[in-house]
């Protein structure tokens, strides 16, 4: 099965519809995870950007000791944590870039989340701890065993595992919390 590691060794090679096959695949997934880090789609798609262009130019060596989505979503992360370092100061944007901020996020989130029990996932995991939210996203809608997250968010897989279990039941209760109160309005 080609994950992405075919498309970059053409790319390497020469063949730029390689890379054109990795954003095709990758950016919208991506730049969706990283929003989980930096909270705005808009930053989380340039850094989505900036992480595809980094394969473009750097081009950095793959290993294949993970999947290369799994290796190319760590490097989306060191940028992200990059991003958060060196953002001093919220800026305020004006309304119009709100409201196209907004425009763009659910044209986004629908080209990735058409069914509706992932929408449901989806808005109960955006208020949970962010790190339960990184994780929950890797492993529903990302389908990443433990010992991928662990790679891609530099943690043990050991402290996945427990991250994951406790990020499952609070998601849970969320859940059955927003079932019930959809029930009782019924």
């Amino acid at each position: 099965m080609n994950d992405g590691a075919d498309s970059y060794r053409r790319f390497l090679e020469g063949d730029n519809a390689g890379i054109r096959e990795i954003i095709e695949t990758y950016f919208d997934g991506l730049a969706l995870y990283l929003n989980n880090y930096v909270d705005n789609l808009s930053d989380a798609e340039d850094l989505a950007e900036e992480t595809i262009i980094e394969l473009g130019t750097k081009k950095p060596r793959f290993s294949g000791r993970s999947s290369f989505k799994t290796w190319l979503y760590a490097i989306g992360r060191h940028r992200a944590i990059d991003h958060l370092r060196r953002r001093t100061k919220e800026v305020v944007g004006i309304p119009e870039d709100i409201e196209r901020q907004i425009a763009d996020t659910e044209t986004v989130e629908e080209r990735c989340m058409r069914d509706e029990e992932k929408k449901e996932l989806y808005r109960a995991m955006r208020n949970l701890k962010p790190e339960y939210r990184r994780v929950l996203w890797l492993k529903y809608f990302e389908s990443m065993s433990v010992d991928e997250i662990a790679l891609v968010i530099g943690r043990s897989r050991h402290s996945v595992y427990h991250l994951s279990e406790r990020a499952v039941k609070e998601l849970r209760e969320r859940l059955e919390g927003t079932r019930t109160e959809q029930r009782m309005r019924h």
